[in-house]
């Protein structure tokens, strides 16, 4: 069945994420949200829950929690005093290559046994479908 496979493929990734970042106290949606900063440095928290579709509350305690344990900075935005600017830390960016790796290792994991057409096809049907839910959210 097509969602609990979806669900598979999503649970999988954060038990994955976890399991090879507990050493650095990092929880699956906590890279999701580091590896998003590291593509837009001086986010907002606005920007990543829409992205990930989420709520602001859940975004702020995610932010919380990585402020707390030195990955991120928040600052108020000088021209918008109720928006905090998002940046990494060094501490992040020190972990940076490890977050990519663990990336290419899951991808590369999930992808086994493909072709180059399937996978091209999967992540095009992925992406339309994802836009489809996207208007009607």
């Amino acid at each position: 069945m097509l969602i609990s496979d979806l669900s598979i493929i999503v649970r999988g990734s954060y038990i994955y994420s976890s399991r090879n970042l507990a050493e650095y106290e990092i929880t699956a949606a906590e890279e999701f949200i580091l590896m998003y900063i590291l593509g837009h440095e001086e986010s907002n928290q606005d920007a990543i829950a829409k992205y990930f579709m989420l709520d602001k509350g859940s975004v702020a305690r995610s932010l919380a929690k990585l402020e707390s344990k030195g990955f991120i900075s928040r600052k108020i935005n000088d021209e918008n005093q109720r928006e905090k600017v998002i940046r990494l830390t060094p501490k992040a960016h020190k972990i940076r290559d490890v977050m990519a790796e663990l990336l290419i290792e899951w991808t590369e994991t999930m992808y086994d046994g493909l072709t180059k057409d399937e996978i091209s096809n999967f992540e095009t049907t992925a992406q339309k479908v994802a836009e489809n839910i996207t208007k009607v959210i």
